[in-house]
C-alpha cells in the first residue's frame, strides 16, 4: 500500500469533514498543497511530519509507524526512478545510499 496516497486521501476527507462542520481547515488546504510535492516527508523534519499526521488524522499510536512507512529506503528509491527527488538534491534531509543497479553487473573495461 502506497502511504503517501493514504495520507492524502485521509487529508482530503479531513478537509470535507472540517468543511461539513463550519469549522477551519486552512492548514488543511495548505498541506493539500504540500502534499504536491512526493518527497515532502524526505524534505521535513520529524516534528512537522508528525504534525502534519496528527493534522490529516492519524493516531498517536501510529505515527511513528506511519513515518518510517513514508520515509523507507523502498520509497525513496522509487521517487529516485521516478525523478522525484535527485541525488544531489540538498533539500532532501533523510538520504540513503543507493546502488545503481542497472549498472552493477555490466562489464567493465579494465
Amino acid at each position: 500500500m502506497n502511504e503517501f496516497i493514504v495520507i492524502d486521501v485521509m487529508n482530503e476527507a479531513m478537509i470535507e469533514t472540517l468543511k461539513s462542520k463550519n469549522e477551519n481547515c486552512d492548514l488543511n488546504l495548505k498541506i493539500k498543497e504540500a502534499l504536491k510535492d512526493e518527497a515532502l516527508f524526505f524534505k521535513i523534519d520529524k516534528k512537522n511530519a508528525y504534525e502534519i499526521l496528527k493534522k490529516v488524522g492519524v493516531k498517536q499510536e501510529q505515527l511513528e509507524n506511519v513515518y518510517k512507512k513514508l520515509i523507507s529506503e523502498n520509497v525513496y528509491r522509487t521517487l529516485l526512478d521516478k525523478g522525484k527527488i535527485k541525488e544531489n538534491d540538498e533539500s532532501i534531509q533523510i538520504k540513503y545510499n543507493v546502488t545503481d543497479y542497472n549498472n552493477l553487473f555490466k562489464k567493465k573495461n579494465i
